[in-house]
């Protein structure tokens, strides 16, 4: 990116907004692993463990399933902080529309396996073990389709950048291995092919890096005016 694509690129907030309330997730998940939650929505679990999981832990579910349908609304954000920017920079592409919404059926997706996980405790605590079971590998199901929405969207979003020459080679090549190894993952989610999920599944830290430093530049890129009138609004507030 040189001099003369830096100036021409606006940026704003929302990104790095987005990708830190996103991450907020890991409050929750530290926080159950302290109560004793070790595994759930996983699949290959041994039914015993899975049982013993539900039954013992019915509120930390519930907590973790309320949180999570807060938090992960964070990864929406942070595109739609990405087309806005894009737009603003006059590099408007109806991939950019097309990527806010593969967002949002990732996170749907997810609030959902997670929603459907902590039906299961309940189910568990009425010793409904069938039941309980059937419910966990549905929320099993959810749970392993949400890669593809979200590797769409962060591939649709990198082409975008690469195009509009407002953003660091380094930068998209980070976003696009992440979102090809993402979707390749979704891809490679029957049961034969685990030893290639297990690989392709470190593609999400590599989205968590590549969010961040899109969301830090587009912070720094965040127009002076717009920093004024926020500050002027912050002011204004009792």
């Amino acid at each position: 990116m040189d001099v003369e694509s830096r100036d021409r690129l606006v940026g704003n907030r929302w990104v790095l907004v987005g990708g830190i309330l996103y991450l907020l997730e890991w409050v929750a998940i530290i926080g159950v692993g302290v109560v004793g939650v070790s595994e759930f929505v996983l699949r290959g679990s041994a039914a015993a463990d899975v049982l013993s999981t539900y039954a013992d832990h019915p509120d930390a579910m519930w907590a973790m399933a309320g949180w999570f349908a807060v938090v992960l609304l964070g990864r929406i954000l942070l595109f739609v902080g990405l087309r806005s920017a894009l737009v603003d920079s006059g590099r408007s592409h109806p991939l950019l529309d097309f990527a806010v919404v593969a967002a949002a059926v990732s996170v749907t997706l997810e609030i959902g396996s997670y929603g459907l996980a902590a039906g299961a405790s309940t189910t568990a605590e009425l010793g409904e073990e069938g039941l309980t079971l059937a419910i966990d590998q549905a929320a099993v199901g959810l749970n392993l389709m949400l890669g593809g929405g979200l590797g769409v969207a962060v591939a649709s979003s990198v082409y975008v950048m690469w195009r509009s020459g407002l953003f660091s080679p380094w930068l998209n090549m980070l976003g696009a291995v992440s979102g090809v190894a993402m979707i390749g993952a979704q891809l490679s989610v029957a049961p034969a092919l685990q030893g290639l999920f297990d690989i392709l599944f470190v593609s999400p830290i590599l989205f968590w890096i590549w969010m961040l430093w899109a969301g830090v530049v587009l912070w720094r890129r965040t127009p002076a005016q717009r920093t004024q009138a926020g500050a002027e609004v912050s002011a204004a507030l009792p």
